[in-house]
């Protein structure tokens, strides 16, 4: 279903406001709302939205005031119509507050297209203008949500669904068509260039190419020589990064404020991870960037996570992730280095060698091939030792992997054989019962002991990663190296060739 569209872009408003500047703030007063449901402000910064505040008074009219903190060019607010989590979700409806000044939003029943929005920004001017002509098609698209919400079949649900797609292209047809029609001015330019993704994904394929060309071509020089301009000239008319091209370089910030280029990292490899802060999956590899630093990064390879968030946003993710390794800021989001690579999704990754050329390219964290590149270029040397009679393996060497299973360290004793091992996702993790471990071929040692209930999921905090500590039988004496194997199954970890002597 595609709900990117008006779920992300939905800003029809007519504003004005009171006349006396001081607090900002947002004043909502609905009526006809039904008890079940919430009315929500979520606060839209860059890339990024969160809740900041929840009506669920359950009384058919719905007042409220909201100060507002912070306000930056960055910043607004939208208004939403929800029921439990999952169950009922309305399209936005966009509030462009004025620093100073009260907003209002009146309206009655849960349908936020057909709301009125009055404040002093004059950013409301041009958004009722471009989106006047469709709030209707919003409305229906809510109606068909809510048809799909009160649904008992599948069948039933999937032709909604249907319906709203459909809706859905004709939203972005008149979308084109009423922003076409528009003068130029730095509303419109905001408004391109937040639909580039739509040329990123599909290039000359998309069938909106023709569309944003057409508004480009009409644009003044002075927008079409701006930073927007320029980044949606690169996106129609520039060449995407590929495999064996050059890295592009750009300024890059950290949360000092100090620049950094990736040329300064040339003769190392690296991972480039482009990310964000509002990324769920981004969330989640973070934890496996942090671990695989603990886990010792060699001298010669980096990984580089790098944002398009607002200053505000990196400040927050550097506070909250308390990163171990490079996290940059491009600054100028959209028109920066993430224009020039045409990043359309995070997270997205780059594999470049030391002479900064692009070895690989591809979208979401497929940790086969993080893993791969880790363990033939970044990972340190695995360091055997004898401690008591006992043999040390840290960081141990590895052939082949699936990519979600790692082996920190391996203890190898005269009675047994205990392998501290890392789920490298966050999530779940399961280890089956006949987990074992096999040399040339053969079942040499069962698992015989675990921390974790064994056949069972065992539950990863969202931040977090998976660990355990398995226990098997002791290894056939002169035994130099075994296979970590835990079925055959094609999701089954495999942890081939470790090493346990010189």
């Amino acid at each position: 279903m595609k709900l990117k569209f008006y779920l992300a872009a939905l800003t029809i408003a007519a504003m004005s406001s009171c006349q006396q500047k001081g607090e900002t703030t947002i004043e909502v007063n609905l009526t006809d709302i039904p008890e079940e449901y919430d009315v929500c402000l979520n606060r839209v910064e860059g890339e990024g939205a969160k809740m900041v505040f929840i009506d669920s008074t359950r009384t058919t009219t719905r007042k409220f005031s909201f100060k507002c903190d912070s306000i930056t060019d960055d910043s607004y607010f939208h208004v939403i119509i929800k029921k439990g989590n999952y169950d009922f979700n309305t399209t936005y409806k966009n509030i462009f507050v004025q620093d100073g000044y009260t907003s209002t939003v009146t309206g009655s029943d849960i349908f936020p297209s057909m709301w009125t929005v009055k404040s002093k920004n004059p950013r409301q001017d041009f958004d009722d203008k471009l989106y006047e002509p469709i709030k209707n098609m919003f409305k229906q698209v809510d109606e068909l949500l809510l048809a799909a919400s009160k649904s008992t079949s599948d069948e039933e649900r999937e032709q909604i669904y249907e319906q709203i797609d459909e809706i859905d292209e004709q939203l972005l047809d008149k979308y084109f068509e009423s922003l076409m029609s528009l003068p130029a001015n730095d509303y419109l330019m905001k408004e391109l260039c937040s639909k580039m993704d739509f040329i990123y994904e599909e290039g000359k394929d998309s069938k909106y190419y023709g569309k944003v060309e057409a508004i480009y071509n009409k644009l003044p020089d002075e927008y079409k020589n701006s930073k927007i301009g320029k980044a949606v000239n690169l996106a129609l008319y520039g060449k995407a990064p590929a495999v064996g091209d050059q890295i592009n370089d750009y300024d890059l910030y950290d949360i000092n404020g100090e620049l950094h280029h990736l040329a300064d990292y040339k003769g190392k490899w690296l991972l480039l991870d482009f990310s964000s802060y509002y990324c769920g999956p981004c969330r989640m590899f973070d934890a496996s960037v942090k671990y695989f630093y603990e886990r010792g990064i060699g001298k010669e390879f980096e990984i580089i996570t790098i944002t398009a968030d607002t200053e505000s946003q990196f400040a927050e993710m550097v506070n909250a992730e308390k990163p171990n390794h490079p996290l940059f800021n491009d600054r100028d989001g959209r028109t920066g280095l993430f224009a020039l690579n045409k990043i359309c999704a995070t997270p997205t990754f780059y594999i470049v060698n030391p002479d900064g050329i692009i070895e690989d390219i591809f979208e979401g964290a497929h940790m086969d091939k993080i893993i791969k590149v880790l363990k033939d270029h970044g990972f340190t040397a695995p360091e055997i030792k004898t401690e008591n009679d006992a043999t040390i393996i840290t960081n141990p060497e590895c052939a082949n992997i699936n990519g979600l299973f790692l082996i920190d360290k391996a203890e190898i004793y005269k009675d047994s054989v205990v392998l501290n091992c890392t789920y490298t996702m966050s999530g779940r993790f399961k280890v089956a019962k006949e987990t074992a471990l096999f040399a040339n071929g053969k079942c040499v040692s069962k698992l015989t002991g675990s921390d974790i209930i064994l056949d069972e999921y065992t539950q990863v905090p969202f931040d977090k990663l998976g660990h355990c500590r398995l226990t098997f039988a002791p290894l056939p004496k002169g035994t130099k190296t075994f296979d970590f194997i835990e079925g055959d199954c094609e999701g089954c970890f495999k942890i081939e060739g470790v090493k346990i002597a010189e």
